[in-house]
């Protein structure tokens, strides 16, 4: 199916309303073949929706695919109360939203993997009774996702490299071209603005600066 479809890439064929439906009929009816033309009507325009959430053409590409062949294997069950496009497209957000979701898990940092050093942050989670708790909920990984997202980009960048990539301050320093003591600034700065973020939500308060 993958070969297929990469041997309709550069193509593109215009069909009628009446010709697509004979064809997802067609696809339904098992004749995988039926199913090349839609490929090519639709390709370029499920390639831009998702190269438009994503910003990467390589990935753009590989989610293109994976469009396409969720929507192969899922056309029995197409009833037709939609139009086409509009199935389509549902399931090329569907994708974006769940790759970009993967991506954003890479600014997840769980607290207990926080060195003894973060005092600015643990400070203000440490007494809360229910922190094991808290931490299994996918929901406060979510917000601590979407927190870590909202720091300023040199603050973002040195977070990530200290407790993602574990690199030490000097490390960093070095990768970044910049002195020791600024990036410890940038790194108590981070913790701060953390904390200040997630303080409310460790006293089941609503977050103002939060969306779902």
């Amino acid at each position: 199916m993958r070969e297929n479809m990469e041997n309709t890439l550069t193509t593109k064929l215009e069909l009628s309303h009446f010709e697509e439906q004979e064809l997802i009929i067609r696809t339904q009816k098992g004749e995988a073949d039926a199913f090349n033309p839609i490929v090519s009507k639709y390709q370029q325009k499920i390639y831009n929706l998702i190269y438009q959430r994503v910003k990467d053409r390589e990935t753009a590409e590989d989610l293109c695919q994976e469009v396409f062949l969720k929507a192969w294997q899922a056309l029995p069950n197409f009833k037709g109360q939609s139009a086409f496009y509009s199935w389509l497209y549902k399931i090329a957000i569907n994708c974006s939203i769940d790759f970009l979701r993967k991506q954003n898990r890479k600014f997840v940092v769980s607290w207990e993997e926080l060195p003894p050093n973060a005092e600015n942050i643990l400070q203000a989670i440490k007494k809360h009774p229910s922190l094991s708790q808290i931490l299994e909920k996918k929901e406060f990984r979510d917000v601590l996702s979407k927190a870590v997202n909202q720091l300023p980009s040199r603050q973002r960048c040195v977070f990530y490299l200290r407790y993602e990539e574990e690199l030490r301050i000097k490390d960093i320093a070095s990768r970044l071209n910049k002195s020791e003591g600024t990036i410890k600034t940038h790194l108590h700065l981070a913790h701060r603005k953390l904390r200040d973020m997630l303080r409310p939500y460790l006293h089941n308060e609503p977050l103002g600066w939060y969306r779902a």
